[in-house]
């Protein structure tokens, strides 16, 4: 009989997995949604690292807007050493553009990418997917009807059946964490980071939140705790 861990993805966010029953019910799909700075992509590329490096799974991340170098660069400085997470494979939009227009002359970048999906699934074996930014995809993409698109979208991820991580901007004025409000309902799960101003004496500090605000099959609150970062190491303030 397998235990609960085994069908959870812990976040490796200090506090938060216990509040999860152990992490992300596997096969879910999470929006990861928050503005700049509040650390989305780090907290994402951090899960799989460790995912590759200590348990040896097949993941794989997209980013949609960085370079696989400036990625690497960026997450090194959180002592995410990529040389230690073996399985973990980074692809990033010049890389995709180049085999999509294989593909295509003129690609549709939804369409074109749930093919390549498909392929990296039996090449790789994917059991862990991040999707760095939907809203870089969406730039690339000549919705007809995006509602729809979305949903077939969401679909055919789901039938990767791989826990999946969707990484959404939330631009200050905007409510909704995806950019076409039908997002959160086709997730599993949303992880939400928000950035607030505090005054600290004479002086405005900066300090990050995070909250989990959906997550099907687990009972668990909806606060926001402040989100911690030192040395690498992320965990929440829930005291």
């Amino acid at each position: 009989m397998s235990n609960e861990g085994d069908e959870r993805v812990p976040t490796y966010v200090g506090g938060l997995d216990e509040r999860l029953g152990g992490g992300i019910p596997k096969g879910h799909i999470v929006l990861v949604a928050g503005p700049s700075g509040s650390l989305k992509s780090t907290l994402v590329y951090r899960i799989l690292w460790h995912e590759a490096r200590d348990r040896n799974v097949a993941c794989l991340y997209l980013s949609m807007e960085q370079s696989r170098k400036a990625l690497l660069a960026h997450v090194a400085g959180f002592g995410l050493d990529p040389a230690k997470a073996k399985t973990l494979n980074v692809i990033d939009v010049r890389a995709l553009r180049r085999e999509l227009e294989g593909m295509s002359n003129r690609p549709h970048w939804l369409l074109g990418l749930r093919q390549q999906l498909a392929r990296y699934k039996t090449e790789l074996g994917v059991d862990l997917l991040a999707i760095d930014s939907l809203d870089a995809l969406y730039a690339l993409t000549p919705f007809e009807n995006p509602r729809n698109e979305i949903f077939q979208f969401f679909e055919e991820v789901r039938d990767l059946e791989a826990t999946t991580f969707l990484i959404s901007e939330m631009p200050g004025d905007r409510r909704t964490f995806g950019q076409y409000a039908v997002e959160e309902f086709l997730s599993d799960g949303i992880i939400h980071l928000r950035v607030k101003e505090v005054e600290v004496g004479l002086t405005t500090s900066v300090r990050r939140f995070l909250g989990v605000l959906k997550m099907r099959g687990v009972e668990h609150d909806m606060d926001y705790y402040p989100l911690l970062v030192q040395k690498g190491r992320f965990e929440i303030v829930a005291d």
